[in-house]
């Protein structure tokens, strides 16, 4: 007996279909029909009608890539990835690291398996923070929070000023600084307060009813950047709140231009930096002085057109009243 014959004893003979549907049997009758599948994006490809990619695992050097899935998805469940990943702040592009859900499925036309994706976790691809921080936000939005401060009003001439921050930090330093250097009479109402870890919360919220029983026009938190971690608390529901009840206009200046927290969402207004906001308020007042000074003159211009013209009403009576005496005189 030949070897051929002696292999063709043993081993089925399959045409290529058969192969692939006693694949897809068997990935079946494993429980692993549907899986989520979490790897790291390359070769992505969008289609008007698929999109495909590679989800890969690399070895530890990160450079070498040590499994690749083909993975693909019509243009009705892509669109639904994709708008999941927006709404998280992310991008489907390569180089992600997504957890995607789908139907494993052996390609017959070009030979191998591959996830056909429906869903996306999120969770994975952007953090649980993040998460965290999407679902307060819809929850102060539900119960109106994110609107209160909107309907405060900073006088258009705000001199009395809260300022929160914390002792010696230079946020503080640069809203003094431009206050004073603008020559306006501002008052500032100082509150020292944490402006990290556990504490800021309840801390904030003490502060924000001190200023407001002492009449301040508007309250300035001033905060300069740091670490994510650093500014996590400016993503707290006690925070967001605080913020949110506070009976005056409360200005947030915390972190740099890209660390847009929710207590930046909840408040009246937001600024990249303390020394923004206390620009802004330098050119309120400046520019409430100017209308005023206009004003002023304006009435003065009024009041002296006004004198100019009774000048010449009785210019104009006294040359009558001579006109007609010299006239009854020369009768």
């Amino acid at each position: 007996m030949t070897t051929a014959e002696a292999r063709g004893v043993a081993a089925p003979c399959l045409t290529p279909t058969a192969l692939h549907q006693a694949v897809e049997g068997a990935l079946t009758a494993a429980g692993l029909g549907e899986v989520w599948l979490m790897g790291t994006v390359t070769s992505l490809r969008r289609g008007p009608r698929f999109t495909s990619l590679e989800l890969v695992d690399y070895e530890p050097d990160h450079a070498t890539v040590s499994a690749t899935v083909a993975v693909g998805m019509f243009a009705r469940q892509a669109e639904q990835v994709e708008r999941t990943l927006r709404r998280a702040g992310a991008e489907l592009a390569d180089g992600l690291e997504v957890r995607l859900h789908g139907r494993l499925e052996p390609n017959p036309r070009f030979g191998k398996v591959r996830l056909l994706a429906d869903d996306v976790d999120v969770r994975t691809s952007v953090g649980a923070a993040a998460i965290a921080r999407d679902e307060l936000v819809e929850s102060l939005s539900a119960s109106g929070a994110m609107e209160r401060q909107q309907h405060r009003r900073v006088p258009d001439s705000p001199r009395r000023v809260g300022l929160v921050s914390a002792d010696g930090a230079a946020g503080r330093a640069d809203v003094l600084h431009v206050l004073g250097d603008s020559g306006l009479p501002f008052t500032v109402e100082e509150e020292v307060v944490a402006m990290s870890g556990a504490g800021v919360g309840p801390s904030l919220r003490a502060a924000l009813r001190r200023l407001a029983v002492r009449g301040v026009d508007v309250v300035v938190i001033a905060r300069g950047g740091g670490a994510r971690s650093d500014l996590s608390a400016w993503d707290s529901a006690e925070v967001a709140e605080a913020i949110a009840e506070c009976r005056v206009p409360v200005w947030v200046a915390v972190g740099h231009a890209t660390d847009r927290g929710v207590a930046d969402l909840v408040a009246n207004r937001s600024f990249p930096t303390p020394s923004a906001a206390a620009a802004e308020l330098v050119a309120m007042a400046s520019g409430h002085a100017r209308s005023q000074d206009d004003h002023q003159r304006s009435a003065q211009q009024a009041d002296e057109l006004a004198r100019a013209r009774r000048r010449t009403r009785i210019a104009v009576l006294v040359a009558v009243v001579a006109v007609l005496l010299l006239a009854r005189m020369l009768l």
